[in-house]
């Protein structure tokens, strides 16, 4: 791949997924929000009024027949059945005290007490059913036969007494109509008193508007997501509004300091998610710069196709760390081409073998004077029996015996590490040579995308409120470091540069291998010259077409190991598949209920709390 593509793949490639990162969510918030899961309220509607009445209006939407009986709103504060009005304590509650069900379904209330009372039914079966199903504080509807598929509507009357709070200057009442609950995809909240002089909603992002002396609050709630209002009242209300009452100096004061410090916590998420957003968009703006600024070669001709080898002085693994991929690393083809290359310095005889699974090693030399080439040698001198022969079936068979004996497993752990390293060699002293590493100037992406993270966990640890928001900014930290990833898959000399003119030879290789990869061009030359062929596959192999000059070798006929046996000609599927069971080896032995109840100042201090669900 030519710079060139390189850097515009980077480019395509971040700025993809930042654009999915910002706007995806939005894309597909249903899925995000559980809006599109197999239960939600399709719309939920409450209305408060300050005798004390509350209303709630359900419509669940059930996407999937036969998974549901019981359609549920649970309370964490005491709900009790106005039947029983002379057993009810005299404290903050809920009375229900009405209900409307969907025709063919029966409602019904369990009490904070236990008791079990029945809406449009008297079947003793459903009441026993209920008994044991529901929780404590819940009122629903209920089809011991299973939902179908559809909407079901459910209103709920209430008579609340939440705590109040109160001084000589105003009322306090906060309200939480949910926390633990299905989607609501539409969220209507009507307060309907001229006594409220300023409401705050939990959390914030509602929408909310005064009309004919009432407060209309609309909005969308995810799962579990806080639905809660806190309201300040003329000092007048904790007359006139039921509820438990206490007198508490500086209402005021005490619920704007607590919605300020609340409110600061998602103000705090929102610009961290805001700097979190400007830097995925920036970040392929600026590894182009980057790229322009540090990586950009100069410009060279060099011919398209080239069949001379562009500099045989190089050995085959330096030729594959240098030019096949990334100037600084190495792949499984460096030590094939290894072997193929100590095959003609007639340092080992490799003969494949009758079956065609694999080859014959023979060591002929114990030494060489290549560094690599050594560690080469090494190997296969260490694993040969005494024959001196090193038959790649062996590795087969240390794979299967290593299933069964740990003794054996720690032999074929010990191989696979060898082969590892030799088919992932580095030399940095040879790399820094030919070019610079430019992956140092991705390292402050990565910090850009920790700090993001680090600041988003360190911010919900002092405003826990704002949880769901600062997750997501942190989860934008990790799509920077993402980012950064992608940048860095790429070869080292993207964003670094080649020295000197080794750019020039760098392309040279590309036509080399452009050569060797185009079967219509390198026919063109004669077989006469075996040694040129071999050469060719040598270098193939190093630049991991060896399979390609292979093919057209078999087109025409032509064996480069006869006439001596100077080179080893390979048929590459036999060739591999000798190490394959050592290289893949893996050892065997790796192988609720509702809450509490509020009435405090500030988020989640509200009186009510549960929501609704489905079992």
């Amino acid at each position: 791949m030519e710079e060139k593509t390189q850097i515009a793949a980077v480019f395509i490639v971040t700025l993809i997924i930042g654009i999915i990162a910002i706007f995806g969510p939005g894309l597909v918030g249903s899925d995000l929000t559980g809006f599109a899961d197999d239960l939600v309220a399709d719309s939920y509607e409450v209305t408060w009024y300050e005798n004390g009445t509350l209303t709630e209006r359900y419509v669940y939407d059930v996407r999937i027949s036969g998974d549901y009986r019981m359609l549920y709103r649970v309370w964490s504060a005491s709900l009790y059945s106005a039947e029983n009005s002379q057993n009810i304590p005299v404290s903050s509650r809920i009375e229900l005290t009405g209900m409307t069900v969907p025709e063919g379904t029966a409602g019904y209330i369990k009490t904070k007490n236990g008791e079990v009372y029945l809406f449009n039914s008297d079947s003793s079966q459903v009441e026993s059913f209920v008994s044991q199903k529901a929780y404590t504080n819940e009122a629903g509807i209920v089809d011991t036969g299973y939902f179908d598929a559809g909407q079901y509507t459910v209103e709920f009357t209430y008579v609340i007494y939440p705590p109040i709070e109160y001084d000589e200057e105003a009322a306090h009442i906060s309200l939480m109509f949910a926390s633990e609950h299905i989607p609501y995809k539409n969220v209507k909240i009507v307060l309907d008193s001229d006594l409220i002089t300023d409401t705050f909603t939990h959390p914030p992002g509602y929408e909310t508007t005064e009309e004919d002396g009432k407060v209309i609050i609309t909005g969308s709630s995810p799962e579990d997501e806080l639905i809660e209002v806190e309201m300040l009242l003329k000092p007048e209300a904790a007359d006139i509004i039921p509820g438990d009452k206490e007198y508490v100096p500086g209402v005021i004061e005490e619920t704007e300091s607590a919605n300020n410090s609340y409110y600061l916590g998602f103000t705090v998420a929102d610009i961290t998610g805001i700097i979190a957003k400007i830097i995925i968009i920036l970040t392929p703006f600026l590894l182009l710069f980057l790229y322009f600024r540090v990586g950009k070669e100069n410009n060279y001709t060099v011919p398209e196709y080239l069949s001379t080898i562009p500099n045989p002085k190089l050995r085959p693994w330096e030729v594959n760390l240098l030019f096949k991929g990334d100037a600084f690393e190495s792949d499984q083809d460096a030590f094939y081409a290894t072997l193929l290359s100590l095959h003609k310095q007639k340092k080992i005889r490799i003969t494949e073998k009758d079956d065609k699974k694999g080859i014959v090693i023979e060591v002929l030399d114990t030494t060489v004077d290549d560094r690599y080439e050594q560690k080469v040698l090494n190997f296969i001198s260490a694993n040969t029996k005494d024959d001196n022969k090193l038959d790649t079936g062996y590795f087969n068979e240390i794979s299967k015996k290593a299933a069964v004996s740990k003794a054996d497993e720690r032999i074929a752990v010990a191989l696979r590490d060898s082969l590892s390293s030799l088919m992932s060699n580095t030399d940095a002293s040879l790399s820094e040579k030919y070019a610079t590493d430019g992956r140092v100037y991705l390292i402050p992406f990565y910090i850009a995308g920790a700090l993001v993270i680090v600041a988003s966990i360190g911010v919900l640890f002092l405003f826990s409120d704002a949880a769901t928001q600062l997750f997501f900014s942190a989860a934008l930290g990790g799509v920077i470091i993402v980012q950064a990833i992608v940048a860095t898959l790429f070869p080292t000399t993207l964003f670094g540069r080649w020295k000197e003119d080794y750019y020039k030879e760098k392309l040279e290789w590309n036509s080399f291998k452009k050569f060797l990869s185009d079967l219509s061009q390198i026919k063109k030359y004669g077989t006469e010259d075996l040694n040129m062929w071999g050469e060719w596959l040598i270098y193939g192999t190093a630049l991991g077409i060896g399979d390609k000059v292979e093919e057209a070798m078999k087109t025409l006929d032509l064996d480069v190991s006869e006439g001596g046996g100077v080179y080893f000609y390979p048929h590459y599927t036999s060739w591999y598949m000798g190490f394959y069971a050592m290289r893949t080896f893996t050892p065997s032995s790796q192988g609720g209920g509702p809450g509490g109840v509020g009435g405090g100042f500030g988020g989640g201090g509200g009186f009510g709390g549960g929501g609704a669900g489905g079992r």
